[in-house]
């Protein structure tokens, strides 16, 4: 989980510098903590396009391993990189 966090926010770190640096809002940040599951996510408000990570996916699921990142956030990384 401190790997997908750490990510999260490096990618956070890139969209707000992206706003910053255009003077736009362009990128929004999701962080929803419900109870014990935490859903992580990036919006641009420009393309209407969005990528997702709910922590609910890690347990039980076969897809998610505990030593890589998901896809998800590899998903917001490229929203912030081809803008």
């Amino acid at each position: 989980m401190r790997k997908i966090a750490q990510k999260f926010d490096e990618v956070c770190a890139r969209a707000e510098a992206f706003n910053k640096e255009n003077k736009t809002d362009r990128f929004y940040k999701i962080y929803e903590q419900r109870k014990r599951f935490v859903t992580m996510g990036l919006y641009d408000s420009v393309t209407k396009k969005y990528a997702l990570f709910d922590t609910v996916n890690l347990t039980g699921n076969f897809r998610y391993d505990n030593h890589t990142v998901p896809q998800e956030l590899y998903d917001m990384e490229r929203l912030v990189r081809y803008a």
